[in-house]
């Protein structure tokens, strides 16, 4: 095993964008911050489309801006 390998079902972590609560790579945030979010923007973020990077940038600018997650929209 070199020493950036992973053994199998490893995850990286990193901070949650919000609270910095460790997360798994992949994931916009932590579990506990994405439950805050309102459903129709949960199902907007998890669209996989040529938007998706929008709504992400929406997303972090929504976060950047200390607003509660709870009033984020996101419909596109």
């Amino acid at each position: 095993m070199t020493g950036q390998s992973r053994p199998r079902g490893a995850h990286a972590l990193t901070p949650c964008r919000r609270c910095r609560t460790p997360k798994p790579v992949r994931w916009y945030l932590c579990g506990a911050c994405w439950a805050l979010l309102p459903v129709p923007t949960r199902r907007a973020l998890n669209r996989r489309d040529g938007q998706a990077l929008a709504r992400l940038r929406a997303l972090h600018g929504h976060i950047d801006r200390g607003l509660p997650l709870t009033e984020l929209e996101i419909t596109s």
